[in-house]
């Protein structure tokens, strides 16, 4: 028996290490969603209450389990529709390596942590659906086709808002060169 037909068969060993395996994934999105530490800790409870009460209608033979789960946690998000804190995440922290800055001289980390810091507050101007496109496409690396599954959205509905958001984005970081 694989471990996802003995968590789906309510083996707890089974689902705990499910939850370890991909806890940080489902903070980092949520967290990137909302923009609230506090926030993105409640989603993650809440989709993992979730995974456990509908774990028999995952099906592993139509579609990724990581897509399941980014389903669950952008539709959680949405519940809480609500913004309160621009999603600033320190270069330091461990749960999210968005920059991957190992190795660079400080200057040139400066630089990007306040290029991220302003992009991130740019990405605060846009609602939940054209956020959270961005953060599974840029965040995540899910491609169009992953993102439009997690979603449940159309690839054509994706790429538009991939497309819509990044225009938004570049009016909010370099206003007038658009």
């Amino acid at each position: 028996m694989t471990g996802t037909e003995k968590w789906q068969s309510g083996d707890m060993a089974a689902f705990e290490a499910l939850f370890r395996d991909y806890e940080k994934l489902v903070f980092k999105t949520a967290y990137l969603i909302t923009g609230n530490r506090d926030r993105a800790q409640d989603v993650l409870q809440e989709v993992f209450i979730s995974v456990w009460n509908s774990r028999r209608s995952y099906d592993p033979n139509k579609g990724k389990l990581t897509t399941w789960l980014h389903r669950i946690t952008v539709n959680q998000c949405s519940k809480g529709n609500t913004r309160t804190d621009p999603a600033i995440v320190p270069l330091e922290n461990k749960e999210i390596d968005a920059l991957g800055t190992g190795g660079s001289r400080p200057d040139d980390i400066l630089v990007s942590k306040l290029e991220y810091e302003k992009l991130l507050r740019a990405m605060d101007t846009l609602d939940t659906k054209h956020r959270s496109v961005l953060v599974l496409r840029y965040f995540n690396d899910l491609s169009y086709q992953e993102i439009a599954e997690s979603l449940g959205i159309p690839l054509g509905t994706v790429k538009s808002r991939i497309n819509h958001s990044l225009r938004c984005l570049k009016e909010q970081v370099t206003p007038g060169e658009v």
